[in-house]
């Protein structure tokens, strides 16, 4: 839709069993770092995302021996959220990003249907 597949270099996934989740990163550092890699000179990469929560952390260990900026998802979250807490956006009252107009519900808790619905929970009810 927006153009993003052909702008996407390829996925590269970390195959094979491990020992336990602890030892992932230590026991596929250097299998990422060649992936990584490969996705460069094959696809021309311009960025290498890690995804997965064993890969956290681990773009600081790798970064060196990547030639092209490499991203931990987990990371930028954090980075996004301390961001946006600083910046105290707004909230949006028109657009895309504004609430959603109250829609009617059926059958649903009360303090989840008062919220969709935009009223007050019910007093007394569970």
């Amino acid at each position: 839709m927006h153009g993003l597949s052909g702008r996407c270099a390829g996925i590269r996934t970390l195959d094979g069993s491990f020992q336990s989740i602890s030892d992932v990163q230590a026991e596929k550092e250097e299998l990422l770092v060649a992936l990584a890699n490969q996705a460069v000179a094959q696809d021309a990469a311009d960025v290498v995302i890690l995804s997965g929560a064993p890969l956290a952390g681990l773009a600081v260990k790798v970064r060196d021996r990547i030639p092209v900026p490499v991203v931990d998802p987990v990371a930028a979250a954090v980075r996004q959220a301390e961001t946006l807490a600083v910046l105290k956006p707004r909230k949006a009252v028109a657009g895309t990003f504004r609430r959603p107009d109250p829609k009617p519900t059926i059958g649903l808790a009360e303090p989840l249907a008062a919220i969709i619905e935009h009223r007050s929970p019910k007093e007394g009810t569970s």
